[in-house]
């Protein structure tokens, strides 16, 4: 577990050159494991770590109580100090300089703390590679975000027992049920996603059934006003891949305007069923130029970071 935790956090320093340390802590503060930058000497870089989580750990806990889920951001001295919590058992601490773009500290730290979370609960084959949609992500214009209350409608397409529904659950109510009844027609959700302090997007998700012959005289109806759109692939089953193309057709033909699409691998969990490569997927992404990323709405894998894109690419636009 320990070299899980390494890999994932010198892939995050990797991907961040500001970041001078990060280290793991359990919800007292105690340090799991920590990684910081070779020109750094690692004593002093763990003393400095050790006496602020000292003194900002009881802080987090009142300010945050029992919450999974927390992102704050302070500024000491010439560093500054993230603490980030995608789950009940850890926080991720981050030392950086103070050059660094906030987006691009909290897109990454999130996503790691994600990880983090996934490998301490027992979950098995989770990835430490940081996907490339990650990277995207964190690149916005000029590192900000706009202010206020925003709105926006993603349509998730793909044939039928995809993991369309049981994505949306993860996202939305983080559950997972191993059996949904097919989605017949369409069936809307909601979401109301804190970006960031005064910036809040509420997503209607409209879970588009994938019985091809029956639907489609409704589906122009369904996509209209779209703003974005995942087209979902189950990774076990042979050649399903094929059905972007179809899918994407069918968006075309009903939204005008050139909307983000993402290709959704799902069921990424089911090592030993996987039949359909990143390679075919990122192949079939490239040529339409979508993004991609792989995901499990079983254990929750990049879900929420596969829906925090739409958010970003949406907000870079408003």
């Amino acid at each position: 577990m320990e070299n899980l935790f390494k890999t994932l956090l010198r892939n995050y320093m990797k991907e961040v050159d500001g970041v001078i340390a990060a280290t793991i802590v359990d919800r007292d503060g105690l340090i799991i494991t920590s990684e910081d930058r070779e020109e750094f000497d690692n004593e002093p870089i763990i003393g400095v770590l050790s006496a602020v989580l000292d003194n900002y750990i009881e802080r987090i806990k009142d300010e945050f109580g029992t919450e999974s889920n927390f992102y704050n951001i302070t500024m000491t001295g010439n560093k500054k100090f993230v603490f980030c919590s995608q789950g009940p058992q850890t926080i991720l601490t981050t030392i950086a300089d103070t050059s660094t773009s906030d987006i691009q500290l909290r897109v990454f730290s999130e996503h790691v703390a994600s990880k983090i979370e996934l490998i301490i609960a027992g979950n098995e084959n989770v990835s430490c590679e940081i996907p490339e949609i990650i990277r995207t992500l964190s690149q916005t214009k000029d590192g900000k975000l706009p202010y206020g209350e925003f709105s926006t409608k993603l349509i998730l397409c793909g044939d039928y027992q995809v993991g369309k529904t049981s994505l949306i659950r993860r996202f939305v109510e983080n559950t997972f049920k191993k059996n949904y009844i097919s989605t017949i027609g369409v069936e809307i959700s909601k979401k109301d996603l804190e970006i960031q302090e005064n910036t809040n997007l509420n997503f209607i998700i409209w879970d588009i059934g994938g019985q091809i012959s029956q639907m489609t005289p409704y589906r122009k109806r369904f996509y209209s006003g779209a703003n974005a759109a995942f087209i979902v692939v189950d990774r076990t089953r042979a050649n399903n891949e094929n059905s972007v193309d179809f899918w994407y057709h069918e968006i075309k033909e009903s939204v005008p305007n050139n909307i983000p699409v993402v290709i959704v691998g799902n069921k990424s969990d089911l090592v030993d069923n996987i039949v359909v490569s990143e390679e075919v997927i990122k192949e079939k992404a490239n040529r339409h130029g979508f993004h991609y990323i792989l995901t499990s709405a079983k254990t929750g894998e990049n879900v929420h970071d596969a829906f925090l894109y739409i958010a970003y690419r949406f907000l870079d636009n408003v």
